[in-house]
């Protein structure tokens, strides 16, 4: 019975001292690695890589990758594109670990530490006989810290190259397990996977096996087939699914489906080909994380589209504005400005994601913008024509109108730049908004659908007045296009030369029908003229010749 309590309370003191030496470890979690000196700087790489290592090799993946992670942080990564500085950080760890590993450091003593940079002003420190070096840099907090600079990043890879067939020093950590990490498999399956292919796969290509590129190609091509049967059916089994629970979720969710497809493949695709495949090599990596990255934002982009569209729609419902009219246009145009601004910005988000000064760039488009408007006047003036039209409401969309002297046709669109009409004839017109804007408008339809003509002709002095209003009046209920409420009117308007001029004032139901309407009243009025004996004469003049005797 002794025996067993005393075993209880070992295990239950070991237990307690190991839980202690864990909490010891994590007393300070947040606190940052020291990189006060070059001294500091390089002991705290080497002293985190190596347990880093160390934690991997016993499987101790999530600590290792903590432990990897403090590493990254002795190296200056601002020059790197900010989505994939993780990565070429892990990288350059891994590269750095292997070839410092391989050469010759001086002591931790003859490092300047602390005191040293503050005496002799030190701004950077050189491994001897190489160019790797370590330079001061400013953090967020103008605190002074000491980094491998971005040149030695850069050429992490390259410095390997040249020392990955020197042995390990004694006293070094054994390396950062690269050539193991580069030739393995991230994934469990994939790992058994890849210990049963051939030898021939196992060929170096360009710093990578020949599986490894047959990997990235392979998702290359099932990524891009899954998003094109997204595109081709997604829609069309969003659409079966309306027809059961009357969602409309062709509309409302199906323009979703490609941006999010788009999004997952570049998403999905970044970690599979560095954590899954183990591509290490940048010339390999990078211009597939470029990609990778300038779909993501496509696919950010469209997906924004899409909802601002919907969100226009949903406004206009829910303001109960109808379909077709200039509030509508005013709306829809709103949302088609944000998301111009939305795409701008996304533009330069990438661009400064990619490494490129397109913060600089918009500077400089600001000091130039007087030369841009000049430039671009024309589109500048249009928009403002839009503005206007939206604002000032002349008309809107289906509205018969006349635009200047001539051009008579129903409005279809009102854009960005233009304005489309219909005339017809069938013909198309496009105008320019800053042209529209100027122009005299005639908007046959409004305030009311209905337009009024005026059909002129003529009797026969001696016709009694009466016969010709019933006569005209009874033509009016022959034609298709009049509108008998209220009642046509005819008007006697002078006594010309040779008849006794009138004037029908008829409505019809819609503008555009002015000339089929005049020509069915012409055709029913000759019709009833002649059927009740009603002469339209001919102007004549009589000549008198006077001959002298």
């Amino acid at each position: 019975m002794r025996r067993v309590v005393i075993t209880i309370l070992s295990v239950l003191v070991f237990g307690l001292l190991g839980n202690a030496a864990a909490v010891a470890q994590e007393v300070h979690p947040l606190e940052p690695p020291d990189r006060s000196s070059p001294r500091a700087t390089l002991k705290t790489f080497l002293d985190e890589a190596n347990k880093a290592v160390q934690a991997f090799k016993e499987g101790r993946r999530d600590e290792a990758r903590k432990l990897g992670e403090r590493a990254t942080r002795c190296l200056n990564l601002e020059k790197e594109p900010p989505p994939l500085r993780h990565v070429v950080g892990f990288f350059t760890a891994l590269y750095l670990k292997e070839t410092l590993d391989r050469i010759s450091i001086p002591p931790y003593e003859d490092i300047p530490d602390r005191q040293a940079v503050k005496s002799e002003k030190l701004t950077s420190w050189t491994v001897p006989y190489t160019e790797i070096t370590i330079s001061a840099v400013k953090d967020g907090s103008s605190q002074e810290l000491f980094l491998f600079d971005s040149e030695t990043v850069r050429r992490a890879e390259h410095f390997y190259r040249h020392v990955k067939n020197l042995p390990y020093r004694p006293d070094s950590g054994g390396g950062a397990l690269i050539e193991e990490v580069s030739s393995s498999a991230g994934l469990p399956f994939l790992a058994q996977l890849v210990r049963r292919l051939p030898s021939w796969a196992k060929i170096q290509i360009a710093g990578q096996a020949a599986w490894q590129w047959t990997g990235m190609l392979l998702y290359f091509l099932f990524g891009l087939s899954a998003v094109l049967l997204i595109y081709r059916y997604g829609v069309d089994v969003l659409a079966i699914s309306d027809k059961r629970l009357n969602w409309n979720l062709a509309y409302y969710a199906g323009g979703f489906l490609i941006p999010l497809a788009l999004i997952l493949f570049a998403q999905a695709g970044l970690w599979f080909i560095v954590y899954g495949l183990h591509i290490l090599n940048t010339d390999a990596y990078l211009p597939a994380a470029y990609l990778f990255l300038v779909v993501y934002y496509v696919g950010i982009v469209w997906a924004i589209a899409a909802l601002l569209n919907r969100l226009a729609t949903v406004v206009i419902a829910v303001g109960g504005f109808s379909h077709g009219t200039v509030n509508t246009q005013l709306i829809r145009f709103c949302f088609q400005v944000l998301t111009f601004l939305v795409i701008c910005m996304t533009i330069v988000r990438l661009g400064a994601r990619l490494g490129l000064p397109t913060y600089s760039l918009v500077t400089g488009l600001g000091i130039g913008g007087l030369a841009v408007a000049l430039a671009g006047r024309e589109a500048l003036s249009n928009l403002i024509g839009t503005i206007i039209i939206l604002l000032d409401r002349p008309f809107r969309l289906g509205d018969f109108i006349l635009l200047g002297e001539k051009d008579r046709g129903t409005v279809t669109e009102i854009g960005l730049r233009s304005t489309r009409i219909r005339t017809r004839d069938g013909i198309l017109l496009s105008v320019p908004n800053s042209v529209v804007a100027n122009e005299r408008i005639v908007n046959e339809s409004a305030p009311v659908s209905e337009a009024r003509i005026h059909v002129p002709f003529g009797v026969a002095y001696g016709t009694p007045v009466q016969q010709v209003d019933e006569a005209v009046l009874s033509a009016c209920k022959k034609c298709r296009y009049a509108v008998l409420d209220p009642e046509p009117a005819v008007r006697l308007v002078q006594f010309g030369d040779s008849s006794i001029d009138f004037e029908l004032l008829i409505w019809i139901r819609e503008p555009e029908f002015r000339g089929r309407a005049i020509d069915e009243l012409n055709r029913a009025i000759n019709e009833e003229f002649l059927k009740q004996g009603i002469s339209m004469p001919f102007p004549q003049r009589d000549i008198h010749i006077r001959t002298e005797p």
